[in-house]
């Protein structure tokens, strides 16, 4: 069964002006993604700051884009915790609000061989046996590489392992998992804006990536266009998105992904500790950025 075939968007966190979680503009920006045909929307993602959310925030934040989703396209949620207790409490609290599946990011901060990788997500996968999983390879973060060699062994183990976001930002990365799939109705998923039509043609199953979460009607076009077999509408839509994503590395990843989500009437608030604002040149190179291609 596939889940995340096509082109999902990790949706962004907005706050009101004392850090608190901005429910009803999240609800409103899962409306707006769902609207847009996106095949479903990430929770707690990278770019959602799961790393600074409560888990009283997370959970929430799933339960407001249950609500805006309205079933029009899946869910996913991050369960990523670093101890058993909170990422049991996330997975119980998945399966009983209405995600669809489930993400895990490698452990993070320490430094983790592949026997302890292994075990790691053997142990988190087992909390929700009944549900299908998403391992989430991203080792600029994690600095704990998801390997083939890992991924097969716990496939071997856990038969709800469904699939891989990957987000090493390496296609080599992408096409070593590409070999290790352990199923033929596994799927391989990307991470990377820039690497989404890449992906499409080495026969991945689609992405997840950040821009969708800002420009979804774009992003699913590469999506639709490659389908369709209009290489030339999908490689223009890939283009737009690798000028965006460029813009956005070079200024702030979630501060700029939420500067154009302002451009378009969204109320994403201040900064979340630790982010800090934008600076008005980078405001400024954003709005430039964002004109050049039309899109604004």
């Amino acid at each position: 069964m596939s889940y995340l075939q096509g082109v999902s968007a990790p949706q962004l966190t907005p706050f009101h002006d004392d850090g608190s979680v901005n429910l009803e503009e999240y609800t409103r920006l899962s409306e707006y993604l769902a609207e847009a045909g996106l095949k479903g929307i990430f929770v707690c993602g990278t770019t959602g700051e799961f790393v600074n959310l409560t888990l009283k925030e997370r959970k929430s934040l799933l339960q407001a884009a249950v609500k805006g989703s309205k079933g029009r396209c899946k869910i996913m949620f991050n369960v990523t915790a670093m101890n058993l207790q909170n990422m049991k409490e996330l997975c119980d609290f998945a399966r009983d609000n209405g995600a669809d599946c489930l993400s895990l990011t490698p452990p993070y901060y320490h430094r983790y061989d592949g026997a302890a990788m292994e075990q790691y997500f053997v142990r988190a996968a087992s909390l929700a046996p009944d549900m299908p999983v998403y391992l989430y390879n991203m080792p600029g973060m994690t600095h704990n590489p998801l390997t083939p060699d890992v991924l097969k062994k716990v496939c071997a183990q856990c038969e709800n392992v469904v699939g891989v976001k990957d987000s090493s930002m390496d296609h080599m990365t992408f096409l070593d998992f590409q070999m290790a799939q352990p199923r033929e109705d596994f799927e391989l998923i990307t991470g990377n804006d820039a690497q989404l039509l890449t992906a499409l043609m080495a026969g991945g199953a689609g992405g997840v990536i950040a821009l969708a979460g800002v420009y979804p009607k774009l992003c699913q076009k590469i999506y639709d266009d490659f389908i369709a077999g209009n290489m030339e509408g999908a490689k223009a839509a890939q283009d737009k998105v690798h000028i965006l994503r460029s813009m956005v590395r070079r200024v702030m990843p979630v501060m700029a992904h939420k500067e154009m989500l302002k451009m378009q009437g969204f109320d994403m608030g201040p900064a979340r500790f630790p982010f800090r604002e934008l600076t008005q040149g980078e405001k400024d190179e954003i709005h430039a950025c964002v004109r050049s291609l039309e899109l604004a």
